[in-house]
């Protein structure tokens, strides 16, 4: 190699018969190479990675180690390891006298209650690696007799004695989902009871795949269940609960099958209710002790509770511990934990800052429905996290991703630069619209001294270059979402008047108002109709404190054809607004808002949430 300064990560897989291997990684945080050297990683030198709280059922879930350098602000580069501690063994450790400022290491844990869980049973009990392939199961416990029934074709089951028992396949490591339904079929008309697809990968271990949303990082895995069977077209296409085993336990199941003697155990559980989001970061180097027992007294409780959303388009919830620049946690490798339909769940988290992801799993073209937010949680206090909320509407909460740390909208030297999350929701996470989704359609446009400045065909999105002058400005922008899962909400429309000029060195936030509704909904989003409802307003500005001086409020009952005043008391930005609800329907908002620099803004919610 040329002479420089270099990080090293080495890794050491070792096999264990009848287990699945063990891994090792070790660094040399910063080898300053100026001549011929040799560098040792003694993988004896490491110390085992595992965590454990004190739920004692709380025995699965992933874990994963990163060791990587900082290369500059929020630049990473990194190898990452997943495994799981139920099946694996994972040690790391650095070259002994070797640190690094620009070294960090992350030991990350997502722990839950197993929802599956597979066991081979005879001669005596061991647990298999399996995952649901489409629907899940059925919630409860199963003892079926084994049968081993090849690559599942009629030649492969012909003389199998198949009959209500769990039936193990052995098939190609790219099999495709229509394969699959076609061998579950197969084994449904010689009166099989159940599936567990066996996919030998063609390496038992696989290196060197690019890790998704981290430039400049790698990740090595040890064999597990894929997702490549999963989905809606599996879940509608196989005619038998199905499941894919993996690791080294898969072959030992297999071999119990073949013996035609075999039970399996199957214990199948509701949806995760406790769920606990572990991380222990460390820079410089790797940490000496790396095994932690960890009390719920030490975390953050928080409550997730899921809002709206439907069995054809569930939520699937991802959380980044963001420690000084560098994002650590399961879900940097992509592994988002199920969210849940118009239900609550405890989680426990790591003191710290951590940046959620809430992804809408739409079985529609379009993707949509991602809500963002950051949370700062400590030590043995509790909070409440709601998601898809009502009110949804336009937001400012948080920064941009891209620019990095960029406010929502923004006055630069030469250019005003438009990114308004319109679709955020009752908790101020925050969401735009889908430039790329059929489903969301609109405009925005900007008027300069009341003449048209420019406009664009995008909702909430637009860059003008703009004048140094200072100018008044009046800023317009509406939204049409008209997709399955987006019930409510489905039209929004926002204008906002400010004064704005040249900008010398960084770009500046507008001061556009933001109005924000909190009504008491339940999780369908719905309120008690036929009375009186008070709706909670809070009105604030994108770039700061500001004084309120005027909010008037209106509801419509029939989709914003109709507008009735409502009764707005309060001061200060908080303010209460007194509703007469029918009996039934849905109700729009309408408000108007101005602050005593002059700026105002007018904003419409259609279909903001439900009477019940």
């Amino acid at each position: 190699m040329p002479a420089g300064r270099y990080a090293l990560v080495g890794s050491l897989i070792t096999p264990r018969p009848g287990l699945d291997p063990s891994m090792a990684a070790m660094a040399h945080p910063e080898l300053n190479l100026t001549r011929d050297s040799t560098v040792t990683l003694d993988t004896r030198q490491t110390a085992k990675v595992t965590a454990n709280v004190d739920q004692p059922e709380v025995t699965g879930g992933g874990s994963m180690v990163e060791l990587g350098v900082r290369l500059g602000a929020d630049q990473t580069q990194s190898m990452v390891f997943p495994f799981d501690q139920r099946f694996q063994e994972m040690f790391a450790g650095t070259v002994p006298g070797t640190s690094s400022a620009a070294f960090y290491f992350g030991a990350g844990h997502r722990l839950e209650q197993p929802r599956l869980e597979l066991f081979g049973e005879q001669p005596e009990r061991f647990p298999v690696p399996t995952a649901a392939i489409g629907a899940p199961l059925p919630v409860g416990s199963r003892t079926p007799a084994l049968a081993f029934g090849g690559a599942g074709r009629p030649q492969d089951l012909a003389g199998v004695d198949v009959r209500d028992r769990l039936v193990v396949l052995e098939l190609p490591w790219d099999t495709t989902p229509e394969t699959l339904a076609e061998r579950v079929a197969s084994v449904r008309e010689h009166g099989g009871a159940m599936v567990a697809a066996w996919l030998p990968p063609a390496d038992a271990v696989r290196q060197g795949t690019e890790l998704a949303g981290q430039p400049g990082s790698r990740i090595a895995a040890a064999a597990k269940p894929s997702n490549e069977l999963t989905g809606a077209k599996a879940a509608g296409a196989l005619v038998l609960p199905t499941v894919q085993i993996a690791g080294a336990n898969a072959g030992r199941f297999a071999a119990l099958a073949r013996t035609g003697t075999g039970t399996a155990a199957v214990i199948a559980r509701p949806e995760i209710r406790d769920a606990y989001e572990l991380s222990f970061p460390a820079t410089g180097r790797v940490p000496a002790q790396l095994e932690h027992s960890v009390r719920k007294s030490e975390l953050a409780a928080v409550t997730m509770a899921f809002h709206g959303y439907s069995a054809e388009s569930p939520p699937q919830m991802h959380a980044i511990h963001r420690v000084g620049g560098i994002r650590l946690g399961m879900s940097r490798l992509g592994y988002g934990a199920p969210g849940l339909v118009r239900a609550e769940r405890q989680e426990y988290y790591t003191p710290g800052t951590w940046a959620f992801l809430n992804i809408l799993v739409s079985q529609t073209p379009s993707v949509g429905g991602d809500l963002r937010g950051e949370e700062l949680l400590a030590a043995g206090k509790s909070y409440r996290l709601a998601w898809n909320g009502a009110v949804t509407g336009p937001g400012f909460r948080g920064k941009r991703t891209y620019p990095a740390d960029s406010p929502w909208a923004v006055r630069t030297a030469q250019e005003i630069d438009i990114s308004i999350p319109l679709f955020s929701d009752g908790a101020g996470h925050t969401a735009t619209a889908d430039l790329d989704a059929p489903g969301d359609r609109g405009s925005t446009a900007l008027y300069r001294e009341g003449r048209l400045f420019g406009s664009q065909a995008t909702p909430g999105r637009a860059v003008f270059v703009a004048p140094t002058e200072e100018a008044g400005y009046r800023l317009t922008t509406e939204a049409e979402r008209d997709e399955p899962w987006a019930p409510l909400s489905t039209k929004v429309s926002a204008e906002w008047t400010f004064r704005s000029g040249h900008v010398q060195g960084p770009s500046r936030a507008l001061p556009l108002l933001e109005v924000r509704y909190t009504p008491a909904v339940d999780l369908a989003n719905s309120a008690p109709g036929g009375g009186t409802f008070t709706v909670p307003v809070t009105v604030s500005r994108q770039d700061g404190p500001a004084a309120i001086t005027a909010l008037q409020v209106e509801a419509s009952y029939d989709g914003g054809v109709n507008w009735r005043p409502a009764k707005v008391s309060g001061q200060d930005g908080r303010y209460n607004a007194e509703l007469r609800h029918p009996a039934t329907g849905s109700v729009s908002l309408r408000a108007k808002a101005a602050d005593a620099d002059g700026n105002t803004t007018t904003q419409s919610i259609v279909h903001a949430y439900r009477l019940r």
